[in-house]
């Protein structure tokens, strides 16, 4: 089945494969590469500086803040005493951060978790007029913008110990996810408009994973256990394959300088980062892989490149930035924020901002020369990765959310 162009493909491509400034429609923003075409960010803050606003959560989660236009959409959950407690989709005013109107999902029971974990972890995404949610608990939901309901698909819970983490994508009028648990494994794809199955392929041979699809090459490539793989989006049949990956990956690949490039740091002893070149046909493990660098894999967060090179952190506060396009180390350094990281770095006007578990973000600049330009301590806690539209930085924490930006706090 073909799938048209639709006015937000359309849109992109007329902005040059991007989307507007104000606008971070899905994980890790445009294209769910972390980049943003945002200037004059603020630089310095802390809880009580450079706030613009802050909301109080009526539930934890670690979803990433989306936004289009005046609308920031996350997920939340809601504990309830004995009852299963209560999935959330929240819609926050972006200029006053007044929480607009919020969603229960109607979970009759909720997956279990590890404790750095939530039954609210998935980000949504949105295509400028309806928002789409995926709960492990209870499936796939589709709003408008007002918070009409459009439509659900439930799902049945998968297991997955630590509980679920990947997103869903949005790619012409198919909704994408990638469903790697401790049962079944698949790549799902849905028609938006109606929920619709269109096509489910199943990913054998995967353990649980939680890297999020990304579109490469007009093909949807999912890193997991065991090999990175690629699959037609009109179909869903596998295309290419890249061999040798450890178990229980976490970090979502990312692309530049012509290539993809997938961290793989599991259990495995085996941890590495890899270059992989297109064009790629079958097992193309030892054809395509242009380079591959062995030290220093972020477990959690997804790498970001910036211009002609590629930076990743790992926990332990240590920021590596290697040559995208041979993989040589440029430098590495240790941050002043040690601790776990969990939240991908972003990226923007030339800056990289690295957000710590203990809620400290590290700007430094994305140039072939380490230079810190400031330490910013919002002393809460952490997972969410950070958002970028209109001058300001979203920070989600287990329970508020931040908006920073120069001028004086809202009240």
């Amino acid at each position: 089945m073909k799938y048209r162009t639709t006015p937000f493909i359309l849109f992109m491509a007329l902005c040059g494969g991007g989307v507007a400034a104000a606008h971070w429609p899905q994980f890790r923003g445009p294209q769910g590469q972390g980049i943003s075409t945002e200037t004059d960010l603020p630089l310095r803050w802390d809880a009580k500086t450079n706030v613009r606003w802050k909301t109080a959560l009526p539930g934890a989660g670690h979803a990433s803040p989306i936004i289009w236009g005046e609308r920031i959409f996350l997920t939340a959950y809601q504990k309830s005493g004995t009852e299963p407690g209560r999935l959330l989709t929240l819609c926050v005013d972006k200029t006053s951060g007044r929480l607009l109107w919020r969603r229960d999902a109607r979970a009759t029971r909720i997956e279990a978790v590890h404790e750095t974990n939530t039954p609210a972890s998935s980000t949504p995404v949105t295509d400028g007029e309806r928002v789409y949610v995926w709960f492990n608990s209870a499936g796939l939901f589709c709003f408008d913008f007002a918070g009409k309901l459009v439509w659900e698909k439930r799902l049945a819970p998968l297991p997955i110990e630590w509980g679920s983490g990947s997103s869903p994508i949005l790619h012409g009028n198919l909704l994408l996810l990638n469903c790697d648990s401790d049962s079944e494994d698949f790549l799902l794809a849905v028609d938006k408009r109606t929920g619709r199955t269109v096509w489910q392929t199943p990913r054998t041979e995967v353990e649980r994973a939680w890297p999020v699809p990304v579109i490469w090459n007009n093909q949807v490539v999912i890193s997991g256990a065991g090999s990175l793989r690629a699959y037609d989006p009109q179909d869903g049949k596998e295309v290419w394959r890249v061999e040798g990956f450890p178990r229980w990956l976490g970090p979502t690949p990312v692309v530049g300088q012509g290539l993809l490039y997938v961290a793989a740091n599991g259990l495995d002893p085996d941890n590495f980062l890899l270059a992989i070149r297109p064009g790629g046909r079958g097992d193309i493990t030892k054809t395509h892989v242009a380079w591959r660098y062995d030290r220093n894999i972020s477990s959690v967060p997804s790498p970001i490149v910036v211009g002609d090179y590629l930076f990743t952190v790992r926990d332990g506060g240590v920021l590596a930035c290697l040559n995208a396009k041979t993989g040589a180390m440029v430098w590495q350094e240790r941050l002043a924020a040690r601790g776990n990281y969990y939240a991908s770095p972003v990226a923007a006007d030339g800056k990289l901002y690295l957000l710590s578990e203990e809620g400290v973000t590290t700007v430094v600049a994305a140039k072939p020369v380490y230079e810190l330009l400031s330490v910013n301590p919002l002393g809460e806690r952490c997972l969410a990765s950070p958002a970028i539209s209109d001058g300001r930085i979203y920070l989600r924490t287990d329970d508020n959310l931040y908006c920073v930006g120069a001028g004086p706090k809202r009240r």
